[in-house]
């Protein structure tokens, strides 16, 4: 996920530090799915509702563990906590909705959600990056338009 989202900060022309702030966002994300068993991170097929939610615990996680290092900044620490709401206010963990929503988290959400979707992943096969952008089309109202309409040539050529 590091490479897709460090693609579109590249595609989109930020400067330097904002690249390193979303490869350091990048990196840290998922850090807190260390606390998921790993029976639920790798089992095949559909999580039943319990699981799921131990499995969203997973940004919070994260944020807790960044918290006290201090070479750690709020915003990276902000993105690993907020990497799943979406701008209509139905991600989680805190039902965040636009404007409460950074443009580093926004980026970062777009380049995790592809990702999901186009890596290996033992327990679903990988899909073709022009499906996985179509998803990425079809989330209108969750994801910001414009950005979804940049990160194409990321999606598609990269």
């Amino acid at each position: 996920m590091t490479g897709v989202a460090v693609d579109f900060g590249l595609s989109l022309g930020v400067g330097r530090a904002d690249l390193e702030r979303l490869y350091s966002a990048a990196m840290f994300h998922d850090i807190g799915k260390a606390r998921i068993p790993l029976a639920i991170l790798d089992k095949p097929g559909r999580l039943d509702p319990e699981e799921r939610a131990v499995v969203e615990t997973h940004p919070v996680s994260g944020y807790d563990f960044l918290k006290d290092h201090h070479g750690i900044s709020p915003e990276i620490r902000d993105a690993v906590r907020h990497h799943h709401e979406y701008l209509d206010g139905s991600g989680y963990p805190d039902a965040l909705a636009g404007g409460s929503i950074n443009d580093i988290v926004r980026v970062l959400t777009i380049s995790d959600i592809f990702a999901a979707l186009i890596e290996y992943r033992h327990y679903k096969p990988t899909m073709p990056r022009t499906q996985a952008y179509e998803i990425l089309c079809g989330m209108t109202g969750k994801l910001e338009k414009a950005l979804v309409s940049s990160f194409k040539a990321v999606a598609l050529t990269r």
